[in-house]
Order: C-alpha cells, then sequence, then structure tokens
C-alpha cells in the first residue's frame, strides 16, 4: 500500500508481494446446449467480439493480477472506472459489493488452509447481464470446478444467466471456508486431548495461533453479509436469482456461528492449561507431601537414637537385639502409614 501514497485515485498500482506475471485470460462462453471454451490469451491478443456470441453468457477469467499494465489494459477493453481497476490490484480490500451505471462489482477473498498456514487470496467480480469478468490474485485449479460444471449438458448453470455463474463461484468460495473450520475443528479436538492428558508450552502456543487464525477468518467473512444484501437488493440482479445468494448470506451466518464457538472453545483451552498444570502440580506435592510424611518418623527414630549420650550406649543401645528392633520398627512405621493414607484415600 506505501507504493501508492501521493499517486491520484484511480492509479493502477499492484499492492501484493507476487512478481509481475503477464495475466492469462480464460473465456468460457455458453448457452443451454454449447458451450465454447478458450485458454491462455494474453490481454495484447484479446478482442471481447471474437469470443462472445449472442445469446450466450460469456465468462472471461483473468489470472494473475500481478501485472498492473495487463490489468489496466482488460479494464479499458471492457470500459471499466479506474476506480474499479486500482481496487481489483489493490489486494488489501475488504470484501465489498458496488453499484455502478452498468455493472457491479464485487470484491471476495478465497481462503486456504494449509500446514496450518492461513492465507487469502482476492477475487474480484464484474458482473453485467451478459457476462462476467473474475479477477483473482492466485487460485487452487483457476475455478475448473466450476467449468467441468459448465461442460454437462442439461445443469442448471448452463441454462441460467451470469448472475447464477457468480453465485456458483461465490458459493463455491464460501464451500472452502467451511473445509477449512472442519480442519480447525480437529485441531482443537486434538489439542483438547494434548491440554488434558499432556499439555506444554507448544500446546499453548498453538492455541494462541488458532485464535489468530480465526480472527482472520472472522475479519474477511463478516464484510459478506453486508455485501451480499448489496446483491439481494440490486436491480441489477434478477429478482429470481435473489433466492440463491440468500443462500449464501446463510452459510456466511453459519460461518460466523462456528468461528464464534471454536473462539470460545479455544479461549477455554487456556483456562483448561492451567487447571491441568495445577492438577499436575497438585498431585506431585501430594506424593512428595506423604514421602515426606512417612521419612518422618524414621528421621525421628534415627536422629533419637543417633544421639551420643552415656546412658543410652549403656543401656537399649548396648543390646545386640536393638539394630533387629529398629529395622522392623522402621518397615512397620511406613507400611502403616501408607495403609492409613490409602483408608483415608488421600492416593
Amino acid at each position: 500500500m506505501t507504493g501508492k501514497i501521493g499517486l491520484a485515485p484511480g492509479s493502477a498500482v499492484y499492492t501484493g508481494d507476487k512478481a509481475p506475471q503477464k495475466a492469462l485470460i480464460r473465456v468460457v462462453s455458453y448457452a443451454e446446449n454449447s458451450i465454447d471454451i478458450a485458454y491462455g490469451i494474453t490481454p495484447d491478443r484479446f478482442d471481447p467480439l471474437a469470443y462472445t456470441q449472442k445469446g450466450k453468457v460469456t465468462w472471461v477469467h483473468v489470472e494473475p493480477i500481478s501485472d498492473a499494465q495487463s490489468i489496466s489494459k482488460i479494464g479499458t477493453i471492457f470500459g471499466l472506472h479506474p476506480l474499479v481497476v486500482e481496487d481489483i490490484l489493490s489486494i488489501s480490500h475488504r470484501p465489498k459489493a458496488e453499484v455502478y451505471d452498468d455493472y457491479l462489482f464485487i470484491i471476495t477473498k478465497q481462503a486456504t488452509y494449509r500446514n496450518q498456514t492461513l492465507q487469502f487470496s482476492q477475487v474480484s467480480f464484474v458482473l453485467t447481464d451478459d457476462y462476467l469478468l473474475s479477477f483473482a490474485d492466485e487460485t487452487d485449479d483457476r475455478f475448473e470446478a466450476i467449468v467441468k460444471r459448465l461442460r454437462k449438458d442439461g445443469t442448471r448453470i448452463r441454462k441460467s444467466g451470469s448472475a447464477y455463474l457468480l453465485f456458483a463461484l461465490m458459493d463455491y468460495i464460501m464451500d472452502a471456508y467451511f473445509e477449512i473450520l472442519e480442519k480447525i475443528g480437529d485441531e482443537l479436538e486434538d489439542l483438547e486431548d494434548e491440554i488434558l492428558n499432556n499439555p506444554s508450552k507448544e500446546t499453548i502456543v498453538h492455541v494462541h495461533a488458532l485464535k489468530q487464525t480465526l480472527m482472520q477468518l472472522k475479519k474477511n467473512i463478516w464484510p459478506m453479509r453486508e455485501l451480499l444484501n448489496t446483491l439481494i437488493r440490486s436491480d441489477e440482479i434478477d429478482p429470481g436469482y435473489h433466492i440463491y445468494f440468500r443462500d449464501i448470506y446463510d452459510h456466511v451466518i453459519n460461518i460466523m456461528d462456528i468461528i464464534e464457538g471454536y473462539r470460545d472453545t479455544s479461549s477455554s483451552f487456556l483456562d483448561i492449561y492451567l487447571s491441568t498444570l495445577g492438577n499436575r502440580m497438585n498431585e506431585i506435592m501430594k506424593t512428595l507431601s506423604i514421602i515426606s510424611t512417612i521419612f518422618i518418623p524414621l528421621s525421628f527414630i534415627t536422629g533419637y537414637f543417633g544421639m551420643n549420650f552415656a546412658a543410652m550406649a549403656d543401656g537399649i543401645l548396648k543390646s545386640s537385639e536393638s539394630y533387629t528392633y529398629s529395622n522392623i520398627a522402621m518397615l512397620i512405621i511406613p507400611v502403616t502409614l501408607l495403609v492409613y493414607f490409602k483408608i483415608r484415600k488421600w492416593f
């Protein structure tokens, strides 16, 4: 973001940390009974008229967006507002939806969770009645799962317009959040067992890392409610598709509930951790106390009869059986104490 300081609004500057790489365009043009797909088109060779046909929905996917010049050129081709191009390249934006004269502009966040590390990739959409533009900083498969659905004849997505395609892509992005939360839930279960059975400093560090992950998820999923409300109220989307976006809205609320539940669970782990450590310390102190209690009378006997008084030397200590009696006494005393402790259920 520091590279944009002092620049005019609408300046096309990529704010990510990836090396500039030429954008590649995939065009999917489809109707109920036909579909055409073109891969690997560069912005220099891209002519939308060559890939769009009347009566068909056209989906133009652009990835990556690290080359600001390429994205700016695509924006010029489709007549996008300079502020839209600027937002596409500013990958730190929160999710939002804005209504322009001829199109809707949407920013969402696609999440991935690998090796206990959460990463977000910005995906932007431009929706009109006839086409959908999507710009991704980085995805796992360039939405090939959606392309696979489009290849099948007779599917709902092939029979519907560009708004339904937008719904399918956003629903695909939201499904990834459920997968991430499922992984986090498994981690929380493992952490709970670890805290109860073998807590360590690494365990509590892992708990704090999960809390930070949940905070990041909440930060990026919370604005989706406002975004979806904007889409549902928009005149640019046919009312018949509103039910689908309300379904995503329900998913967002469900995700938020799960996140809050996991945050409460992870917060309680600190109390469980401290309680477990306290219980372990109590067990250790109890064991040490029992050992100390057993040795107190033995120490008394050895200390008392170890005094070098003439009367003791000429008395009991002079007896040949005193050594045997002392050993028997020092054996009976700890056994008696152990039996007494057991009866009292002190261990």
